[in-house]
């Protein structure tokens, strides 16, 4: 195959290891002396390495050894870690995105600077040169290494190298081990963790070998750390070898289930390992057990034989493209809607038979739509994950504190919707950083701690996911906003008089509104927030703030959890049939004509003591109007960003799972007021009013 056939893999796959980096590095600057970060790092940017040297992008390759080699000198103390190692490893963190973002045209971005930065930071200090890892005493080191590997140990060591390790072949060839590489054996073993030698014999058939071993680095550098290879890793990229390699790892894992993974790989046509520890051995006892003696070969093949019975778990996935689930979900939906159809038949035909097997088909069906429901959803972490660099990086420039606080990263929501919320929640969390949370010297004089808070949660509620944005700033001024309206424009001075605080706190979703005066790259333009309600009602879900003036604000997202197929009240009005999506209705109620009141030329009634506007349906969507008219009407409540409404229709047709099709025709795109439609089981179109853009 092609190795562009592999690019889409390539570059899904380094996205997840860019994010683990970057997750990394932004916990390594909050915690300085936790080296786990720098583990985490390393073996992100050394498999990241090894992917892209394989598919042939050097430039990525070249700029991961690098970030890799810094992070091996922290990690030996060579070198200290510093606010600028920080930054520029942020720096090569996004010009890494931008290498995967443009993989056909690496030289489009250029890395020249930032690799002159990365040498400037990797000067050893004079006081750091020689140590290790994990430096442990030297008469310890020596007795603890298995017997039957040799080491590469300073001359001028006191220890007897001969007595305590004697020459041996293993895997049939002489592997040494560095002094540094021993450390890391050791601190493997301080850790849990066992260290094997893997010999892989690949197929003679294999062609690409090199990106045979690099698959195998891969998958075993996921589950540990991979101390050596022989030949080195630069020789099985570039293919200097036969068809067999050597790799030493230190692991968690045991080994059948090392076996298993490495062999599942395609084009390898097995695995001989073996535990370093199984040849610990003393002097006295190595040689009692000198005639006895078996190959490797043959103690890895009893050992594995023994752990066969082993359970082993195995997480099995495949990539799936969003777009080959939305055709799965349309599918599902005509699926659906032939049910229905088939179901509305039955009762005219009244078969028996038919009825058991529509019974059937409806339970399958369900289940099936179920299924495919699950496999579109996935945890709202994957755009929560984002957010934490982000707000680092807002609150630096500005110079702001900020403590972001993240909570309900397990919450799912389906794909598509999921795509959709990301920049919104962007223009959210920059208001909150820029508007909202004051500077510390603002917070300290207010009696505040310097470090704003900016919390982020989801939480579930029935069918819908709400998503909060709260900040502990300086909440938002109602007269500040009446203020600002009035001066550009937007409303007269007499208008802004009758609105409430809380109507006037959502000014700020009017087109165009803004309070900041300097326009900056964080906010000022006043699109933020208006984009964020328009793109938040679209999805069928709404937006509210609350704030109180000198301790906050908190801004509300109410989605549903899928766009695909929701649940809705289905109604006639001046004959034709429209559905109301469910998460839209508040109730419905019968209401005698005598009772409406008009304000201002606006039907109104009063329902439990408060004005509830009336909205003729027919009238809105512009349908002819029955001529007669009726004593007692029906009335569907709706909600719209915390206000109701009425509905006045003619039928309620009760509550129906709807499949969503999308008004793809440029013309009917731009009618505002619907979400789009459904077919019913007889076949008619039905249009999907949308609440948000209705009224």
């Amino acid at each position: 195959m092609e190795i562009s056939e592999y690019k889409e893999i390539f570059k899904a796959e380094s996205e997840e290891h860019l994010q683990q980096l970057n997750e990394a590095l932004l916990g390594l600057e909050q915690n300085p002396n936790d080296m786990e970060y720098i583990n985490d790092m390393f073996r992100s940017a050394h498999t990241l390495k090894g992917m892209s040297a394989t598919m042939g992008f050097n430039t990525i390759a070249e700029l991961t050894h690098e970030m890799e080699n810094i992070m091996d000198m922290i990690r030996k103390s060579q070198i200290s870690l510093t606010e600028k190692i920080i930054e520029i490893q942020f720096e090569c963190l996004d010009t890494l995105e931008m290498l995967v973002e443009n993989i056909d045209d690496p030289d489009s971005v250029d890395v020249t600077t930032l690799q002159c930065k990365l040498q400037s930071v990797m000067v050893p200090s004079s006081t750091a040169q020689d140590t290790v890892a994990v430096p442990p005493p030297a008469n310890k080191l020596i007795p603890d290494l298995p017997i039957g590997v040799d080491a590469e140990v300073p001359a001028n060591h006191s220890t007897n190298i001969k007595e305590i390790l004697p020459c041996k072949e293993v895997m049939n060839k002489e592997i040494k081990f560095t002094q540094e590489e021993l450390a890391e054996i050791q601190h493997a073993r301080s850790n849990d963790q066992g260290t094997f030698i893997l010999k892989v014999f690949l197929d003679e058939s294999c062609v690409l070998k090199g990106i045979r071993s690099s698959m195998v680095l891969m998958n075993l550098s996921k589950m540990g750390k991979i101390i050596k290879t022989k030949p080195s890793e630069k020789d099985l990229e570039e293919e200097k070898f036969d068809f067999s390699f050597v790799v030493v790892v230190a692991t968690s894992e045991n080994m059948g289930s090392i076996q298993q993974k490495i062999e599942n790989i395609s084009e390898i046509k097995k695995v001989e390992l073996i535990s370093l520890s199984s040849l610990e051995k003393t002097t006295d006892e190595h040689a009692e057990d000198d005639t006895k003696e078996k190959s490797i070969d043959q103690t890895s093949k009893s050992t594995v034989q023994q752990k066969k019975n082993d359970p082993v778990k195995t997480g099995q996935s495949i990539r799936v493209s969003i777009e080959r689930l939305d055709n799965l979900m349309n599918l599902v939906g005509e699926l659906v809607i032939n049910k229905i159809r088939l179901n509305q038949l039955s009762t005219d035909i009244k078969s028996k038979d038919l009825e058991e097997a529509l019974g059937t088909l409806d339970r399958l069906t369900n289940e099936i739509q179920t299924e495919v429901m699950e496999s579109r959803m996935v945890p709202i972490d994957q755009i929560f994950s984002r957010f934490p660099r982000m707000v680092r990086d807002l609150a630096k420039s500005e110079g702001k504190q900020i403590d972001l606080v993240i909570e309900g990263k397990e919450i799912e929501l389906d794909r598509t919707v999921l795509d959709e919320i990301g920049d919104p929640l962007v223009h959210i969390l920059r208001n909150a950083v820029d508007h909202g949370v004051e500077s510390p010297q603002e917070r300290t004089k207010a009696g505040k701690s310097p470090e704003g808070l900016v919390r982020l949660a989801a939480s579930r509620q029935r069918n819908t996911v709400l998503i909060e944005v709260q900040d502990d700033g300086k909440g938002i001024d109602p007269e500040k906003l009446r203020n600002a309206v009035v001066k550009k424009g937007l409303m007269s001075k007499e208008e802004v008089s009758k609105l409430s605080d809380e109507e006037a706190i959502n000014l700020i979703f009017l087109p165009g509104f803004s309070t900041n005066s300097v326009i900056t790259d964080i906010s000022g333009r006043g699109v933020g927030m208006d984009a964020a309600k328009t793109k938040i009602e679209s999805l069928g879900g709404n937006v509210s703030v609350r704030s109180v003036l000198g301790e906050g604000s908190i801004v509300t997202l109410q989605l549903p959890l899928t766009i695909a197929i929701i649940q809705s009240l289905m109604i006639r009005t001046a004959g034709e049939t429209y559905a109301i999506p469910l998460n839209n209705v508040v109730r419905d109620l019968g209401i005698r004509s005598q009772d409406i009141k008009t304000i201002k030329g606006q039907e109104v009634i009063l329902l439990r003591g408060e004005v509830l506007p009336l909205i003729r349906l027919n009238s809105l969507l512009d349908c002819p109007a029955e001529v007669q008219k009726k004593e007692k009407l029906i009335v569907v409540v709706v909600e719209k960003m915390g206000n109701h409404f009425g509905f006045v229709v003619d039928e309620l047709l009760g509550q129906q799972e709807v499949i969503i099709k999308s008004l793809d025709s440029k013309v009917l795109r731009s009618v505002k007021g619907f979400a789009g439609a459904t077919i019913l089981g007889n076949g008619t179109v039905c249009l999907i009013l949308d609440i948000g853009t209705l009224v």
